[in-house]
């Protein structure tokens, strides 16, 4: 695991910036806090800050150099699967030198090309120079679990790449913002790939490859992977074996490590299945869970209760407010974009604590996406007969919910009903409607439609029902997007190594597959999955509904944060970009109560203002920043 950066001229007879390839790998110290290595090689400087997990001798130090001289490679991630690999490498007689994945990597590439791609299992952003060809290949693993950014700078003179945005565009350094971004960022609470907030930098999108060469115009990335759902017509009695035997598989193989691995452990069936699973090998665990000391916003009691019936130790910790709000901005600048799901902040002190017994855990992130677990999945057999309806059935439902007042049951669900699926769904969060971004910006015209259309017609095209479209939706956007980037800014923020059993390409296969009813049914969700592990598991723990890391900032915008929320939103300097009355009216329509306003729009708003405060006003102290004072 890594923080790599790198920078190729592109003009004939330039040079690379090796200065700038040295402070782009330490702004990501913490990434990697074994090791630092920056080598240049022709027109290609290359620099990568370790994190040592798999062959911690010096034999897996990058940059690496091929043993035929050929290739050299900075790698950010783990193949899972390096052992079988380095078998298959050996049996063709390549003699390696070590025992680190990024050697199987880089001699897998070098046997076979791009091809490579398709044999990997795990997660991962690398990118290999071919001294020969003068070509930089780059690529990102299919779900977007590791980040790669990259951008033109000196005049299109160089082509820069990092782990993160922020080695790229660092605090005083973001140039502008990218209005539409802005605008898909207060709906979506994320700024979906490629974009960033900050232009000139992009993000390589998940399951994408990128080829540069030098005096040739920068192409567009390549998908190698594209995520797949072709459900079944009804449930199988032999599913619920199989996938207990693809998660057998993918945790023995995501235990593979040369350092200690705990896990997190939440109150929910995810996390508790791969504490269980794990446990039958590794016994005597590990588990951290983070929470907070208000009622109904804390899993700890019911994860120790998991722990202890797994015979595994159980490490809490408590979040106060006061340290949530001391320790805001610092997140604000791991995330790189602002990113407005709350559980970021708790995942951030989760795995501070866990990194001072390990370097590495597992987790339970993609389970949901992949199991049908979000509550919105299970549709009431109303709104999918509702689909069917003609637009005037459609208008009449339309119309009785803007007679019901907000809060009120019956209102949503009439709503559903009035709203194809393609119009009301763009993911897991919705935190603004366009007439309210319209209202809220000053420039832009961006629509969430232009991230969520293809993918509902890549759902048409391939006749799926609601529930997995939806599925889709969120493997594509929401996944990458806002799930997968908490996850690595998060740990890495703290040099902490996260593995998800559930983001497995065996894993996926399984899923891919699982009639409706084997997602949704029951009156739960998950159904298959609950299952299959339910035999591991306390009755509670493979029962127990969805709470997803609950933070108390409805009531603690309120209360303990209030003149904290409203400060910040006061004095950061957002007006070029956002209409400081319409901003000032949401939050002052919370405080009275108003339900048309959710604590979700307020916390929205204020990640946004943190993040210009952070990046663009530079209000923070930089050693801050890096908690270094």
């Amino acid at each position: 695991m890594s923080g790599i950066a790198g920078c190729l001229a592109l003009a004939a007879g330039s040079r690379p910036d090796a200065d700038w390839v040295l402070h782009a790998v330490r702004q990501m110290a913490h990434r990697g806090p074994d090791d630092e290595q920056v080598a240049s090689d022709g027109p290609v400087t290359l620099g990568a800050r370790r994190l040592a997990v798999v062959d911690p001798s010096a034999a897996g130090r990058q940059p690496m150099r091929s043993a035929d001289g050929r290739y050299v490679i900075v790698y950010n991630g783990e193949i899972y699967n390096y052992a079988e690999l380095a078998h298959r490498l050996q049996a063709r007689g390549v003699a390696l030198r070590g025992r680190s994945d990024t050697e199987v990597l880089l001699e897998t590439y070098a046997a076979e090309g791009r091809d490579a791609l398709r044999r990997l299992r795990g997660m991962f952003a690398f990118a290999i120079w071919d001294g020969r060809t003068g070509e930089l290949f780059c690529a990102r693993d299919p779900f977007g679990a590791k980040p790669l950014y990259y951008m033109l700078a000196e005049g299109g003179r160089q082509f820069r790449f990092a782990s993160e945005r922020k080695a790229l565009l660092g605090p005083g350094e973001v140039p502008v913002i990218d209005p539409d971004a802005l605008r898909r960022y207060l709906s979506f609470q994320y700024v979906p790939a490629p974009a960033t907030m900050t232009p000139p930098a992009v993000c390589l999108p998940a399951g994408c490859s990128l080829l540069v060469r030098p005096g040739a115009p920068l192409e567009r990335p390549a998908r190698y992977w594209r995520p797949m759902l072709r459900p079944a017509k009804s449930p199988a009695p032999e599913t619920p074996e199989r996938v207990l035997g693809a998660l057998r598989g993918s945790v023995a193989a995501h235990l593979r490590s040369d350092v200690p691995v705990g896990a997190f452990l939440s109150g929910g069936v995810d996390s508790a299945a791969i504490c269980a699973i794990a446990a039958e090998t590794n016994p005597g665990m590990l588990t951290f869970t983070a929470g907070f000391a208000r009622p109904g916003y804390s899993e700890i009691e019911a994860a120790q209760e998991t722990a202890a019936a797994l015979g595994l130790r159980n490490v809490p910790y408590v979040i106060t407010p006061q340290e949530f709000a001391a320790r805001l901005p610092r997140i604000i600048w791991q995330l790189d974009d602002p990113l407005a799901d709350a559980a970021a902040v708790g995942l951030w002190f989760a795995a501070r604590e866990a990194r001072r017994h390990v370097k590495v855990v597992l987790s339970g992130e993609g389970a949901d996406e992949l199991f049908g677990g979000y509550g919105v999945y299970y549709q009431p057999g109303v709104v999918r007969a509702a689909t069917k309806l003609p637009g005037s059935g459609r208008s009449l439902a339309q119309a009785m919910a803007h007679r019901i007042p907000p809060g009120q049951r019956g209102k949503g669900l009439l709503e559903r009903i009035a709203t194809p699926l393609r119009t009301r769904y763009i993911g897991n969060a919705n935190i603004f409607v366009k007439d309210e971004v319209d209202a809220l910006t000053r420039y832009g015209d961006g629509t969430v439609y232009d991230v969520t259309g293809p993918v509902f017609d890549q759902a048409q095209a391939a006749g799926l029902d609601d529930v997995a479209t939806m599925q889709l939706v969120d493997i594509n956007t929401w996944l990458p997007g806002d799930i997968l980037v908490k996850a690595d800014r998060g740990s890495m923020a703290h040099g902490l190594e996260l593995r998800m059993p559930f983001l497995d390409r065996e894993v996926m296969s399984v899923a891919a597959r699982l009639a409706r009813a084997e997602k949704t049914a029951a009156g739960t969700t998950k159904f298959v999955l609950r299952e299959a592990v339910g035999p591991l598991l306390p009755r509670d723990a493979a029962e127990r509904r969805k709470l997803g890391f609950p933070v108390p900032l409805g009531p603690w915008l309120r209360g303990e944060l209030s003149g904290y929320a409203e400060q910040v939103i006061s004095e950061a300097r957002t007006e070029e970009w956002l209409d400081r009355r319409e901003v000032l009216d949401v939050l002052r329509r919370f405080r009275d109560g108003d339900p048309d306003i959710r604590w979700r729009q307020v916390w929205t708003l204020l990640v946004f203002s943190l993040w210009h405060q952070v990046y663009l006003e530079q209000a923070y102290d930089e050693k801050y920043l890096r908690g270094e004072a």
